[in-house]
């Protein structure tokens, strides 16, 4: 086993789950392997935004005021490449987090699924398949509403510009 630290939270990472074995806190699943961590899943995703010039609960602040979702918020690590949602409440223990990256979800039962990443990399969730789909909606319509969002900011500096030139 290896530790790690949030600087595994990046573009490669696919999931963070929970542990509590042998002083760990946290198993991170990326597409180069799986990485421990004596952090727990909060404070590995803190430092993670930080990273990028913010804090775990501003972004899930400004994501539910701008997308209106209250529960179960995605959040945006590095707004235009890096997201994640949790797979129920973060404020639980068990809570699991999934990248966006893209990945199947097949339901074992009515409350446990599995996903499989591109890579092969395999977790099971206690949540359903609905519940997964969701949260991957979500975060995709969160991440294009924000590049969106972006896209245009940059559209009217420029036209302000060009009008300020003249």
């Amino acid at each position: 086993m290896l530790q790690c630290d949030s600087y595994y939270i990046n573009e490669d990472t696919l999931t963070l789950e929970p542990v509590f074995v042998d002083g760990f806190q946290s198993r991170i699943g990326t597409m180069h392997g799986v990485y421990y961590s004596k952090m727990s899943i909060r404070s590995l995703l803190e430092e993670a935004c930080i990273r990028y010039a913010s804090t775990f609960d501003g972004r899930i602040q400004a994501i539910q005021k701008f997308m209106e979702y209250r529960h179960k918020t995605p959040l945006l690590i590095i707004p235009d490449t890096v997201g994640a949602v949790p797979t129920i409440s973060h404020l639980q223990a068990e809570c699991v987090w999934l990248f966006n990256h893209h990945y199947q979800i097949n339901a074992l039962s009515p409350n446990v699924s599995e996903i499989i990443f591109s890579n092969g990399y395999t977790i099971q969730v206690n949540v359903s398949k609905k519940v997964i789909t969701k949260q991957q909606q979500r975060l995709y319509s969160t991440m294009e509403a924000y590049r969106s969002m972006h896209r245009k900011k940059i559209y009217i500096e420029k036209s302000r510009t060009v009008l300020n030139l003249e």
